[in-house]
């Protein structure tokens, strides 16, 4: 994991101070500037601040999204999204692991204060939720090696996904109507409750191929020992969100956050570090849905 401590704010404000001596800038003592860690923290809701902890549902396997390690602690991307979000907040992050399909219904109702699990930001879920994002993915296939399965032309074809996703939800059901309109056999989704179950599936022959967000299908390619590869190109570019409640005063605390991370590189860092790159974005915005 990726750990940022406070002595690198301390010094890049003891520049600015020192620029301020000799008349290139101004520095007053005890007036951060707007996007500072303790002016963001003096931001959040009063009650989550006093209890210095940030409730975060997760749902894990969800590789290099979220994962548990070796020793049994939550690692990925998302992790340490949130580690370096509650460092600059002042809070101490909380995870509690659950079935990715109950995440947002406990985000709405107040159970935990963030849901954060590679959760792409969509119209359909701004109107339960609010959505701070903080990264670009895709959707992309994955089929067993030797197989030739165009995620185009798939009709009459199993596919594997992680139940509640938005492969599950939206991108299958709209594939396999286009199917069906022109006469064509329907698209069967087979939902899984885990990730894994839906790899392991597709592994075993048991569907015909399997969709999910692309860093997790190219995650799971190459954990597969060259059983598994691609399956077309990543379409459907979307940005994965940080759930909060609706009109939760939380929500834009977060977008400046992640924003000021963007904006030091810190992000570019954590998603460098998972080989994620390339879906950086260039600001967060709150309920920055596009499908």
């Amino acid at each position: 994991m990726i750990a940022w401590g406070n002595s690198h704010y301390l010094r890049r404000r003891l520049g600015a101070c020192l620029l301020a001596v000799v008349g290139l800038s101004g520095c007053a003592a005890g007036q951060p500037d707007s996007t500072s860690p303790s002016s963001l923290a003096a931001q959040v809701p009063a009650e989550l601040r006093n209890s210095g902890t940030l409730r975060v549902a997760t749902s894990a396997p969800f590789g290099p999204i979220v994962f548990t390690d070796a020793a049994g602690r939550l690692a990925g991307f998302d992790v340490d999204v949130i580690t370096e979000v509650a460092h600059t907040l002042g809070l101490r992050p909380e995870y509690r692991q659950m079935p990715f399909q109950t995440i947002l219904p406990d985000v709405a109702a107040g159970s935990v204060d963030v849901g954060a699990r590679g959760i792409f930001d969509t119209f359909a879920r701004e109107r339960r939720v609010d959505m701070v994002t903080y990264f670009n993915a895709g959707t992309q296939w994955a089929q067993r090696a030797g197989s030739n399965v165009d995620p185009n032309n798939a009709c009459g074809l199993r596919v594997a996904v992680d139940d509640a996703t938005t492969q599950h939800k939206v991108e299958l059901p709209t594939k396999s109507r286009a199917c069906t309109t022109v006469g064509d056999k329907a698209i069967t989704a087979v939902p899984f409750a885990t990730q894994a179950e839906a790899t392991a599936a597709l592994e075993r022959g048991d569907v015909d191929a399997m969709s999910a967000d692309s860093p997790v299908t190219a995650n799971e390619i190459k954990n597969s020992a060259q059983r598994l590869i691609v399956a077309g190109d990543i379409f459907d570019a979307e940005p994965y969100g940080l759930a909060v409640k609706k009109g939760s005063a939380l929500g834009p605390v977060l977008a400046q956050v992640i924003t000021e991370l963007i904006r030091t590189g810190r992000l570019a860092k954590i998603a460098a570090a998972w080989g994620l790159g390339a879906g950086m974005i260039d600001e967060s915005k709150l309920n920055g849905a596009t499908n």
